[in-house]
């Protein structure tokens, strides 16, 4: 099962990425310590990382377990973040970062919910979820304004070496088809 390359909601375009976005995702958020606080690989200090990692995305449509989306405005086409569903069986992972300048503006939660309404239109997805550090408060907004509920605790689940080499714990968040 493999998603159309766009996705549009009512202020966003969700697209497939391209390898000319890796200038605006370098100087966007991967060398952003404060973006890349909660993720799982440290701020990148060179562009070819960056390049490197777009080549994986777009890779990883060929291969149909991961579809990572460019979040675009609609208006104006400016990319501001990535959202990454990860199909796996009857269920959709999903993880993202946004660009600090277009945070708290509700774009991620938009961006979720298309990704969660994607998903719900396959036949054989039944749940999309996301883990969050426990003291990742934004994240945790955005997955419940996006419909999710909070499932439970995973104790010294993973690490976001930003904080930490030690595994951390996390909170796991899901929504289930009706």
């Amino acid at each position: 099962m493999k998603p159309p390359e766009q996705i549009k909601t009512e202020r966003l375009i969700l697209r497939k990425p391209r390898m000319d976005d890796a200038p605006t995702i370098f100087a966007g958020w991967v060398q952003d310590p404060g973006v890349t606080r909660f993720l799982t690989w440290r701020p990148h200090e060179n562009i070819g990382q960056t390049e490197s990692i777009l080549m994986k995305a777009i890779a990883a449509w060929d291969e149909e377990t991961r579809f990572p989306f460019m979040i675009t405005l609609k208006e104006s086409s400016a990319v501001i973040g990535m959202i990454d569903p990860r199909v796996e069986g009857p269920r959709v992972g999903i993880g993202y970062v946004m660009n600090r300048a277009y945070q708290r503006k509700g774009y991620m939660t938009e961006a979720t919910r298309a990704v969660v309404d994607w998903a719900f239109q396959q036949p054989s997805i039944y749940r999309v979820y996301a883990m969050t550090d426990v003291e990742n408060i934004a994240s945790q907004r955005v997955l419940e304004k996006a419909g999710m509920a909070r499932e439970g605790l995973l104790r010294k689940y993973i690490v976001h070496p930003n904080i930490s080499d030690a595994p951390r714990d996390c909170y796991i968040y899901a929504i289930v088809k009706p």
